[in-house]
């Protein structure tokens, strides 16, 4: 079964990636539940990967059982009548939202959402916009523009010539790179970055850049793709900086790993021009019924189970007991091994891509899924769900520890 899977991969798919997966021996997936996804052949592989979309675990069951309703009642929209599913999905959204936001438009994936993110800044005068060093807000031309690593970026030159990166936490660079301009300008960041190897910025650099937003009149876009919806401990990791940004990203954990989903969320000021002509911009599976079912059974499981409490616990805990074994070990480990986290985003960087992928396949030959971090190759990252039990978290301590001291 696997080499006949492969063999239509590798002819009708992907080569590369067909290639790679021969490779790595990678089993053949064919079902999940929670934290669990077992192969053609059974076994059981404790998922700390999925790239941040699984908050709630895979099939969490008050998910499936909105999503099967409403493919009962309605499973597309007609994009003509009134969906009653768009009002009550939006009003949902934002009332978890910073205060200030106020509209929601449903897009489906991350990289739409930040299309949409940047087609916002510049209806709203922002010709000139700001990012990151170590940034990533996805794959499509407009993303990918505002996304750092060149490695993405060199085969589509050239990309928009309108933005400028700047180095994360260098707050004299920010500030120099708004000085140049007298027009708005937008800014975009990650409160943590995720795909950079889990790096959360400063209150102080976040504070300055929206403080320079608005002496600009320009924009500031918080992507919480990844590090959203409890994700980080928090319901959105820019609540601990106390900031309300311009425009929100959302996506990943909207899914509530079922049904694809995202969005962009904004202020009535930053959504304006959207106001003013819907037709600005559309999209045709965006905002689905079941895609928004979801979305609004999502939110309610982040609330009633108290989702981002659980990350936040259950992160610390991995946190340091990552940290203790890595300790435990000699000093060439410590020096070579260091763990970042924000709730249930954690990074471990091993200090050079080939440790990476090495680290990663140790842990897969203990059936440990991770996620390799596509703007940082030295950092494997963990993002598991919220409901991990005690013995799925001891067998993740026991197959780090025998990893570390093999890598």
């Amino acid at each position: 079964m696997r080499e006949h899977i492969l063999g239509l991969l590798k002819t009708h798919s992907n080569r590369s990636k067909a290639r790679l997966s021969n490779l790595m021996n990678l089993p053949i997936e064919q079902s999940a539940q929670s934290a669990e996804i077992l192969d053609e052949k059974g076994k059981v592989y404790l998922d700390f990967g999925g790239f941040g979309v699984f908050i709630l675990g895979h099939k969490h069951p008050k998910v499936v059982e909105a999503v099967k309703s409403q493919i009962d009642v309605m499973p597309m929209s007609s994009r003509t009548l009134v969906s009653p599913n768009l009002a009550t999905a939006s009003k949902k959204l934002v009332d978890i939202c910073p205060d200030a936001i106020q509209y929601a438009f449903f897009t489906n994936s991350g990289a739409e959402s930040t299309e949409l993110g940047l087609k916002l800044a510049r209806a709203n005068g922002c010709k000139h916009i700001i990012a990151l060093t170590g940034s990533y807000h996805g794959k499509s031309l407009g993303a990918l523009s505002v996304t750092h690593r060149d490695e993405f970026r060199a085969p589509f030159s050239p990309l928009f010539d309108n933005v400028e990166f700047v180095e994360r936490d260098n707050i004299a660079a920010l500030k120099s790179a708004f000085a140049k301009r007298s027009e708005p300008v937008a800014f975009i960041a990650e409160p943590v970055q995720g795909e950079g190897g889990v790096y959360a910025l400063s209150y102080e650099f976040l504070h300055t850049a929206k403080q320079l937003c608005d002496q600009s009149g320009g924009l500031f876009i918080c992507d919480e793709i990844q590090s959203g919806l409890a994700r980080t401990g928090a319901m959105w990791a820019i609540d601990k900086h106390n900031i309300v940004p311009d425009v929100m990203l959302v996506g990943k954990g909207l899914s509530g790993g079922v049904v694809p989903c995202a969005a962009v969320v904004a202020t009535e000021k930053a959504f304006a021009p959207l106001n003013q002509d819907f037709m600005l911009h559309s999209s045709t599976f965006g905002g689905s019924p079941i895609a928004l079912a979801a979305a609004e059974a999502t939110i309610d499981v982040l609330l009633s189970e108290q989702v981002a409490q659980r990350a936040a616990r259950l992160g610390q805990q991995i946190l340091d007991k990552l940290n203790d074994i890595v300790h435990a070990k000699n000093a060439q480990h410590e020096e070579q091994i260091i763990i970042r986290g924000e709730g249930l985003l954690i990074g471990i960087d091993v200090g050079t891509p080939a440790r990476a992928g090495q680290l990663t396949l140790l842990l897969l030959n203990q059936n440990i899924l991770t996620s390799h971090s596509l703007s940082n190759a030295s950092t494997v990252r963990l993002t598991p769900c919220a409901f991990l039990t005690d013995d799925q978290l001891a067998q993740l301590y026991s197959a780090f520890t025998i990893a570390i001291e093999k890598i």
